[in-house]
């Protein structure tokens, strides 16, 4: 079934795993990682960040995951990094199960002001929401250079917000990683000890196998990856065009694509333990 975040999310903290978030751009992305999910029975969160709704609309991906999701293990539709009410009000209104509103910009008190607001108007919808607090970075190694997550005001936020996640600044940061990542895993631990809400990791892309396993031993539930499906997709598209260098029709070489993201998130899937998990 197609189900709340919030469901998915519950079941991996009490047993131990995460599942894997992964965003999607384009009807390719969307058949890959639901094949993948299909085939190893595992819950995953379908996500698409602003761009790309601004891109394809929210309506489209909504769309596509309902024309091709087959049944099988539980799935969530979620909207990343939502930045407004208004994109969070229009991923609700298209069918979105889940949205992330990302207020770890502002100030707390206005943070907590946000979040309350979105999650009041989400649950009323039956849509869980996931909140953030703390910094995510950008492109860049994040030793001394990322705002880690304070466990009080992680205890005080939650309490105060109603969210049903949380996403955390432990040093991870989003794109491609020009140095060095420093993941504060005892951070993860710490935080998991004052909350009681799933804790979400942004940013995985490019971090270790051992990171995200510690990581999620820590308390993890929710992991996102988004570069390394981009990476792969675009791999898979200059494979698919070598293979067919006279090719004009997308069908031909487009399959390649198709291949290689279904064989990272089946890889992502595995690492996160949430494989069978369906």
């Amino acid at each position: 079934m197609i189900v709340t975040a919030k469901e998915l999310l519950t079941k991996a903290k009490r047993d131990g795993y995460a599942v894997p978030a992964l965003n999607v751009d384009n009807l390719e992305s969307v058949k890959a990682v639901l094949e993948a999910a299909e085939e190893l029975n595992a819950p995953i969160v379908v996500q698409t960040i602003p761009a790309t709704l601004r891109y394809g609309g929210e309506k489209t991906y909504v769309a596509l995951v309902g024309a091709l999701y087959r049944g099988g293990a539980d799935i969530a539709v979620h909207l990343d990094h939502g930045g407004d009410e208004d994109i969070c009000a229009r991923c609700i209104d298209n069918g979105y199960t889940s949205v992330m509103i990302d207020g770890s910009a502002l100030p707390f008190e206005q943070n907590v002001a946000l979040t309350s607001r979105v999650v009041k108007a989400a649950h009323a919808r039956g849509v869980s929401v996931e909140a953030e607090l703390g910094a995510i970075g950008g492109k860049e190694e994040t030793e001394g250079k990322i705002e880690y997550t304070d466990p009080d005001e992680a205890a005080e936020f939650v309490e105060r917000t109603g969210a049903d996640s949380l996403a955390i600044g432990v040093g991870t940061a989003h794109g491609v990683y020009r140095g060095t990542p420093h993941i504060a895993i005892d951070r993860i631990a710490q935080i998991a000890a004052k909350t009681d809400i799933p804790l979400v990791l942004h940013g995985a892309s490019g971090l270790s196998d051992e990171v995200i396993e510690s990581a999620i031993a820590a308390g993890i539930s929710k992991i996102n990856f988004a570069t390394q499906l981009r990476q792969a997709f675009t791999a898979g598209v200059k494979r698919g065009l070598a293979e067919h260098p006279d090719a004009f029709d997308p069908k031909k070489y487009l399959p390649c694509a198709i291949d290689r993201i279904k064989s990272e998130a089946g890889r992502i899937i595995a690492l996160c333990g949430a494989a069978n998990r369906g």
